[in-house]
C-alpha cells in the first residue's frame, strides 16, 4: 500500500506522521495550498507533489484529508481521472462512504475511516494518537485492502454500518461536545448563585474528574460503565431534593435541559437498582410537559 494525501492540515498532517512512524509508505501530500503541502511533507518525511494526477499517479490508495464539506468536491474532481484499482479514503466522522456517488463506476473501491480522536496540534497529535480507536466502514474490498495498514498500527479498529455512521458521530458528539455543554451549564449556574468563574471551575473540576475516572476506570482495564458510576438525588431517588432542584430552576433557560438528562439519569439509575421503584422520579421529569 502506498497512500497518497489530499489535504495537509491537522488530520492530514498527523495521518502522514503516524503511518510513516509505524513503517507504513506515504508518497505525499498534495494540498491546495503548496505551502502546507511541503510543510507537511517535510515533516512527515514523504513527498510534495504539485498537482493531483501525480499524487494519484503515484499511489494506491488516497486519502482525503479536507474538512467536510469539500470531501464531495475533492471526490468529484478524482472520479473523473483513473483511479481503477485504487482505494479511496476519508476521515469524517459524520459523512459515509456514501459521498463517494457513483464509486463502482469508477473501479475504485471506497472507504472511510475515522480517528475517535481530537487533532489539536498536526506537529504534536500523532504522538498520542496510539490511545485512539478508529472506526472503518465501506465496500468490502476497500476494508479488505485497508487491512494491511491496520496491521501496521497499535490501534483497536472496529466496523461500523454505513447507514449508522451519522448515529455513530452524533454518539461522538454527545461524549464530547455535550459533555462541555453541560460543564458550561453547570459553572453558570454557579455564577448565578454569587460564586466567580474560577470558583466555579475549581470547584466542579476534581468532581467532573472522579465521575469520568469511575465511569471508565473498571477492573481489569474495563470500564465500569454509567450505571455503576452513578451517584446522587436520582439515583438515590430522593424524589424531595429534585423538587427542590426544579422549583429554583422553574422558567429558567436550564429547566428544559435539566429535565431531559434527570429523565435519563431517572433510566439509568434504574438499571443500577433494578429493584427500586423510579415510577414518581420519573413523573416529576414529564410533569411540565403533561402541563404543557
Amino acid at each position: 500500500m502506498r497512500i497518497g494525501i489530499i489535504g495537509a492540515g491537522k488530520v492530514g498532517t498527523t495521518m502522514g506522521k503516524y503511518v510513516s512512524c509505524h513503517g507504513g509508505s506515504v508518497s505525499g501530500f498534495y494540498s491546495r495550498t503548496a505551502v502546507s503541502a511541503k510543510e507537511a511533507a517535510e515533516f512527515s518525511g514523504t513527498g510534495y507533489f504539485d498537482n493531483m494526477d501525480s499524487l494519484i499517479e503515484a499511489s494506491d490508495t488516497l486519502f482525503i484529508a479536507t474538512v467536510d464539506e469539500a470531501v464531495a468536491g475533492v471526490w468529484d474532481c478524482i472520479a473523473k481521472k483513473n483511479v481503477k484499482g485504487k482505494v479511496v479514503c476519508h476521515f469524517s466522522g459524520s459523512l459515509s462512504s456514501d459521498v463517494f456517488s457513483n464509486w463502482s463506476e469508477t473501479g475504485a473501491y471506497v472507504c472511510s475511516l475515522h480517528p475517535i480522536y481530537a487533532f489539536s496540534n498536526k506537529f504534536t497529535s500523532y504522538q498520542n494518537l496510539t490511545e485512539a480507536m478508529f472506526a472503518v466502514e465501506g465496500c468490502e474490498e476497500a476494508l479488505v485492502r485497508m487491512r494491511s495498514l491496520f496491521a501496521l498500527l497499535p490501534n483497536r479498529v472496529i466496523t461500523i454500518d454505513t447507514a449508522q455512521k451519522a448515529k455513530y458521530h452524533a454518539a461522538l458528539s454527545v461524549a464530547s461536545n455535550q459533555v462541555v455543554g453541560l460543564i458550561y451549564m453547570a459553572v453558570e449556574m454557579i455564577k448565578e448563585t454569587g460564586i466567580t468563574e474560577e470558583t466555579a471551575y475549581a470547584m466542579l473540576g476534581p468532581l467532573v474528574q472522579n465521575n469520568i475516572k469511575s465511569v471508565f476506570a473498571g477492573e481489569d482495564g474495563q470500564a465500569a460503565g454509567c450505571a455503576q458510576a452513578l451517584t446522587g438525588p436520582v439515583e438515590r431517588n430522593d424524589c424531595g431534593t429534585v423538587l427542590r432542584h426544579l422549583a429554583s430552576l422553574s422558567g429558567s433557560r436550564w429547566e428544559n435541559p435539566y429535565r431531559s438528562m434527570g429523565s435519563v439519569l431517572t433510566e439509568l439509575a434504574g438499571k443500577k437498582n433494578p429493584g427500586r421503584d423510579y415510577r414518581q422520579m420519573q413523573g416529576l421529569w414529564q410533569r411540565k410537559s403533561m402541563e404543557d
